[in-house]
């Protein structure tokens, strides 16, 4: 029982000692985001989408990499967007990119991995982006125009107000905090703390969950296994890494939070991390957010689930294969 409570201690000290190295850029990082969200800059591209045409999904991949919303806040905005006229190309540009590349996401991999991981991450945001967004589009004539794809016809009204029928997509931003203090003193300064509050509560778990699935892998899993798979320079730890991430949860903050606690000289096992491999927890874990997928489930016809599995899984197969290739680094 001493032995499991020393354990227990020492995960603990690990853990916390982690977590203060990265807080630093963690700050940086909400307080982007909360003047982001505070400015309501994605708000503003956001409603620009429907008035581009096919150009909207190059500004849907941009939005989706400047915006601080997650993929679970994402979808019912693009299901909104939909029903308002926006074809599902840039939709699912927007939906795809969203995920995998926001302010406080950048911040956090150029802390902990490197500016070359992030730059490398905000470059594969981009093309999963593009990828996912035109191929969408060669591919509407063949059942993905918009009137095709939901699996029933959605009531009418606004995602905001609390009597939605539909509670999947029923937004629940009323209840935030940003929006009492917003309501009660429509003081700027006021809501860019509560925003950063919000943020700091999301972004802290997230990156909190990555430290803890790191310090825990790292105590009982041997580190040649570790090691093998993350240094591994086949192609058997790129398809493992990918089809392996597909039914977790893994935000992006996550994702790199557990691989800088793999990876770090100082606190961490020093693992060298291989660019195919680095590109299949960065890109393919944070994409096939699974929440996300029970919506598709729900709300959609099963071959835009599949359609947004297979953009997902072939560009994360595409881009580690050639980041690997490639005889330089970012």
């Amino acid at each position: 029982m001493e032995g499991f409570f020393k354990g227990i201690v020492e995960l603990g000290s690990g853990l916390w000692h982690e977590f203060l190295y990265i807080l630093p850029f963690l700050v940086i990082g909400v307080l982007l985001e909360a003047t982001i969200r505070t400015l309501k800059w994605h708000v503003k591209i956001r409603k620009a989408l429907t008035r581009f045409g096919v150009l909207s999904i190059g500004v849907a991949t941009l939005l989706g990499v400047a915006s601080p919303l997650c993929a679970c806040a994402t979808l019912p905005l693009v299901i909104s967007l939909l029903l308002a006229g926006l074809p599902l190309a840039p939709a699912m540009a927007l939906l795809v990119t969203s995920p995998l590349m926001s302010p406080a996401g950048y911040t956090l991999l150029n802390w902990e991995l490197g500016a070359g991981w992030a730059n490398a991450v905000l470059v594969g945001a981009i093309f999963m982006g593009l990828f996912a967004g035109y191929l969408t589009q060669f591919l509407r004539g063949y059942g993905f125009s918009e009137e095709l794809i939901f699996r029933k016809k959605l009531p009418a009204g606004d995602f905001h107000d609390p009597d939605y029928p539909v509670e999947e997509l029923r937004c629940e931003c009323g209840k935030q905090l940003s929006h009492h203090v917003n309501r009660c003193t429509h003081n700027k300064f006021l809501v860019f703390l509560a925003r950063a509050w919000e943020g700091g509560l999301k972004i802290g778990k997230f990156a909190l969950i990555g430290l803890v699935i790191e310090v825990v892998a790292s105590t009982f899993i041997p580190h040649e296994w570790l090691a093998g798979l993350l240094e591994g320079t086949g192609i058997l730890p790129v398809f493992a890494l990918t089809f392996a991430t597909i039914p977790l949860h893994m935000p992006q903050v996550t994702a790199a939070a557990m691989l800088y606690g793999f990876v770090s000289p100082e606190i961490g096992a020093g693992i060298t991390l291989a660019k195919g491999a680095g590109v299949a927890l960065l890109i393919g874990g944070p994409v096939t957010a699974l929440p996300v997928m029970g919506v598709f489930f729900t709300m959609f016809r099963r071959r835009v689930l599949l359609l947004y599995l297979g953009l997902c899984i072939s560009g994360t197969l595409l881009l580690a294969f050639t980041y690997r290739l490639l005889p330089f680094s970012f």
